[in-house]
Protein backbone atom coordinates (compact mmCIF):
# COMPACT_ATOMS: atom_id res chain seq x y z
CA UNK A 1 0.00 0.00 0.00
CA UNK A 2 1.23 3.52 -0.94
CA UNK A 3 1.27 6.56 1.57
CA UNK A 4 -1.43 9.43 0.08
CA UNK A 5 -1.91 11.76 2.83
CA UNK A 6 -3.51 13.54 5.00
CA UNK A 7 -7.47 14.29 5.29
CA UNK A 8 -8.60 16.43 7.99
CA UNK A 9 -11.91 16.03 9.41
CA UNK A 10 -14.12 17.96 11.86
CA UNK A 11 -14.02 15.81 15.34
CA UNK A 12 -17.66 14.95 16.24
CA UNK A 13 -17.11 12.57 18.21
CA UNK A 14 -19.00 9.55 16.61
CA UNK A 15 -18.30 6.13 15.98
CA UNK A 16 -17.64 5.97 12.44
CA UNK A 17 -14.07 7.64 11.98
CA UNK A 18 -13.46 6.11 8.23
CA UNK A 19 -13.34 8.82 5.47
CA UNK A 20 -16.95 9.29 4.84
CA UNK A 21 -17.85 12.98 4.02
CA UNK A 22 -14.72 14.51 2.77
CA UNK A 23 -16.48 16.85 0.57
CA UNK A 24 -14.54 20.04 0.31
CA UNK A 25 -17.03 22.51 1.75
CA UNK A 26 -18.46 23.47 5.01
CA UNK A 27 -21.85 23.39 3.93
CA UNK A 28 -22.04 19.81 2.79
CA UNK A 29 -19.33 17.73 4.41
CA UNK A 30 -17.16 17.25 7.29
CA UNK A 31 -13.66 16.93 5.58
CA UNK A 32 -11.38 20.12 4.80
CA UNK A 33 -14.33 22.17 6.22
CA UNK A 34 -13.45 25.96 5.55
CA UNK A 35 -13.56 27.13 2.13
CA UNK A 36 -11.85 30.24 2.64
CA UNK A 37 -8.61 30.56 4.78
CA UNK A 38 -7.73 33.94 5.75
CA UNK A 39 -4.60 34.73 3.41
CA UNK A 40 -5.17 31.71 1.41
CA UNK A 41 -6.66 30.53 -1.49
CA UNK A 42 -10.24 28.49 -1.20
CA UNK A 43 -9.40 24.67 -0.73
CA UNK A 44 -10.81 23.93 -4.17
CA UNK A 45 -8.63 25.98 -5.69
CA UNK A 46 -5.90 24.52 -3.64
CA UNK A 47 -7.20 21.38 -4.61
CA UNK A 48 -7.21 21.77 -8.06
CA UNK A 49 -3.82 23.19 -8.39
CA UNK A 50 -2.13 20.79 -6.06
CA UNK A 51 -3.71 17.32 -5.21
CA UNK A 52 -5.85 16.47 -8.56
CA UNK A 53 -4.97 18.50 -11.36
CA UNK A 54 -1.81 15.77 -12.27
CA UNK A 55 -3.50 12.58 -11.12
CA UNK A 56 -5.80 12.15 -13.88
CA UNK A 57 -5.39 9.68 -16.33
CA UNK A 58 -3.73 7.23 -14.10
CA UNK A 59 -3.67 3.53 -15.04
CA UNK A 60 -7.13 2.67 -13.19
CA UNK A 61 -8.01 6.97 -13.80
CA UNK A 62 -7.87 7.39 -10.18
CA UNK A 63 -6.08 9.29 -7.76
CA UNK A 64 -6.70 9.74 -4.00
CA UNK A 65 -8.21 12.64 -2.50
CA UNK A 66 -5.56 13.12 0.52
CA UNK A 67 -3.21 16.30 1.19
CA UNK A 68 0.27 15.48 0.88
CA UNK A 69 1.66 19.02 1.60
CA UNK A 70 2.49 19.42 4.95
CA UNK A 71 2.77 23.44 5.19
CA UNK A 72 -1.06 23.53 3.56
CA UNK A 73 -1.75 20.81 6.66
CA UNK A 74 -0.46 22.56 9.00
CA UNK A 75 -1.84 26.06 7.86
CA UNK A 76 -4.99 24.34 8.16
CA UNK A 77 -4.57 22.68 12.13
CA UNK A 78 -3.59 26.68 12.67
CA UNK A 79 -6.75 28.10 11.33
CA UNK A 80 -8.72 25.27 12.87
CA UNK A 81 -7.36 25.97 16.00
CA UNK A 82 -7.36 29.72 15.32
CA UNK A 83 -11.44 29.28 14.71
CA UNK A 84 -12.17 26.40 17.94
CA UNK A 85 -12.55 23.87 15.75
CA UNK A 86 -12.20 20.13 16.84
CA UNK A 87 -10.31 18.22 14.07
CA UNK A 88 -8.98 14.68 13.33
CA UNK A 89 -6.07 13.70 11.02
CA UNK A 90 -6.28 10.77 9.02
CA UNK A 91 -3.44 9.40 7.17
CA UNK A 92 -4.74 7.08 4.12
CA UNK A 93 -2.43 4.10 2.43
CA UNK A 94 -4.63 2.78 -0.86
CA UNK A 95 -3.08 0.76 -3.33
CA UNK A 96 -3.47 4.02 -5.77
CA UNK A 97 -0.13 5.07 -6.29
CA UNK A 98 -0.86 8.96 -6.43
CA UNK A 99 -0.20 11.18 -4.29
CA UNK A 100 2.72 9.61 -2.39
CA UNK A 101 3.54 11.42 0.81
CA UNK A 102 6.33 11.37 2.76
CA UNK A 103 5.48 10.50 6.29
CA UNK A 104 8.29 9.93 9.59
CA UNK A 105 8.03 7.06 11.68
CA UNK A 106 8.29 9.51 14.63
CA UNK A 107 4.90 11.07 13.69
CA UNK A 108 2.56 8.89 16.29
CA UNK A 109 -0.42 7.17 14.67
CA UNK A 110 -3.09 5.36 16.27
CA UNK A 111 -4.82 2.43 13.20
CA UNK A 112 -8.12 2.88 12.69
CA UNK A 113 -9.52 0.15 10.33
CA UNK A 114 -10.18 -0.15 6.75
CA UNK A 115 -12.47 1.59 5.01
CA UNK A 116 -14.02 1.03 1.09
CA UNK A 117 -15.09 4.22 0.14
CA UNK A 118 -14.48 6.18 -3.36
CA UNK A 119 -10.99 7.74 -3.77
CA UNK A 120 -12.08 11.20 -4.63
CA UNK A 121 -14.82 13.77 -4.10
CA UNK A 122 -16.89 12.77 -0.84
CA UNK A 123 -15.25 9.69 -0.18
CA UNK A 124 -18.74 8.15 -0.07
CA UNK A 125 -18.37 5.01 2.26
CA UNK A 126 -19.37 1.81 1.49
CA UNK A 127 -19.28 0.54 4.70
CA UNK A 128 -20.65 3.62 6.35
CA UNK A 129 -23.97 3.63 4.40
CA UNK A 130 -24.23 0.18 3.82
CA UNK A 131 -23.95 -1.83 7.47
CA UNK A 132 -25.79 -2.57 9.48
CA UNK A 133 -28.78 -1.57 6.58
CA UNK A 134 -28.02 -4.25 4.17
CA UNK A 135 -25.03 -6.50 5.39
CA UNK A 136 -25.63 -6.92 8.94
CA UNK A 137 -23.69 -9.89 9.05
CA UNK A 138 -20.47 -8.18 9.13
CA UNK A 139 -18.82 -7.14 12.16
CA UNK A 140 -17.21 -3.84 12.69
CA UNK A 141 -14.25 -2.52 14.98
CA UNK A 142 -15.67 0.58 17.49
CA UNK A 143 -14.41 2.68 14.89
CA UNK A 144 -17.71 1.49 12.16
CA UNK A 145 -14.36 -0.22 9.93
CA UNK A 146 -13.09 -3.20 9.22
CA UNK A 147 -9.75 -4.74 11.55
CA UNK A 148 -8.34 -6.62 8.94
CA UNK A 149 -7.67 -7.01 5.18
CA UNK A 150 -9.41 -9.91 4.98
CA UNK A 151 -12.65 -9.02 6.75
CA UNK A 152 -13.02 -6.52 4.37
CA UNK A 153 -12.02 -8.38 1.18
CA UNK A 154 -14.85 -10.82 2.64
CA UNK A 155 -17.02 -7.92 2.78
CA UNK A 156 -16.27 -6.92 -1.05
CA UNK A 157 -17.02 -10.55 -2.46
CA UNK A 158 -20.42 -10.57 -0.72
CA UNK A 159 -21.21 -7.03 -2.11
CA UNK A 160 -20.06 -8.01 -5.88
CA UNK A 161 -22.46 -11.15 -5.03
CA UNK A 162 -25.35 -8.72 -3.96
CA UNK A 163 -24.78 -6.50 -7.02
CA UNK A 164 -24.87 -9.66 -9.31
CA UNK A 165 -28.13 -10.93 -7.81
CA UNK A 166 -30.03 -7.37 -7.70
CA UNK A 167 -31.20 -4.91 -9.88
CA UNK A 168 -28.72 -2.18 -10.92
CA UNK A 169 -28.13 0.53 -8.72
CA UNK A 170 -29.55 -1.35 -5.74
CA UNK A 171 -26.18 -0.21 -4.17
CA UNK A 172 -23.95 2.83 -4.75
CA UNK A 173 -21.47 1.97 -7.83
CA UNK A 174 -17.99 3.78 -8.08
CA UNK A 175 -14.31 4.24 -8.19
CA UNK A 176 -14.70 2.37 -4.58
CA UNK A 177 -11.55 1.85 -3.01
CA UNK A 178 -9.83 0.12 0.24
CA UNK A 179 -8.70 2.43 2.98
CA UNK A 180 -6.25 1.76 5.29
CA UNK A 181 -6.92 4.80 7.94
CA UNK A 182 -4.95 5.60 10.61
CA UNK A 183 -5.61 9.01 12.89
CA UNK A 184 -2.28 11.49 13.23
CA UNK A 185 -1.47 11.96 16.97
CA UNK A 186 -0.13 15.54 17.51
Amino acid sequence: MYVNGIVIQENKNEEYKGIDGSRFSPDVGRNWYFNYMEGMESFEEYYDENIGLTFYNLDNGSYVAACNDWNYIYDYIKESEKRGIKYRIILCETEIPQPIMEFSSAIQKEFLGYDYAYARGDNYSALYNEIPSVFPQFQLNNNGLFETEEEIREYISTREQYEQSHAPNTLESGDFIIFKLYEVLL
